[in-house]
């Protein structure tokens, strides 16, 4: 059984997931990278990473593969509550 996701992660991923409805469509690892670490939401490509894949893995999100490079987008609308409450220990 996984260890519950900590406060820290929970809004990490809904403050990168408000970032990709920011900038809609898809968006490349490399961009959003970029994008978090100049709001200081993530300061390394493994706490993104690490996020993205919680936010995929919850069903909030999806990626794909283009040349080489993730393209993430988002497959399911929801408000900060609605994350929360999905990646919050039950």
């Amino acid at each position: 059984m996984p260890r519950p996701r900590s406060p820290q992660v929970i809004e990490r991923a809904i403050k990168i997931y408000k970032v990709l409805e920011e900038l809609g469509g898809k968006v490349t690892t490399p961009e959003l990278l970029k994008v978090v670490m100049e709001r200081g939401i993530a300061n390394s490509y493994s706490l993104l990473h690490h996020t993205l894949m919680v936010l995929e893995n919850t069903g909030f999100i999806r990626h794909e593969r283009v040349k080489g490079r993730a393209e993430w987008y988002i497959v399911k609308r929801a408000t900060e509550d609605e994350i929360r409450q999905a990646l919050s220990p039950r």
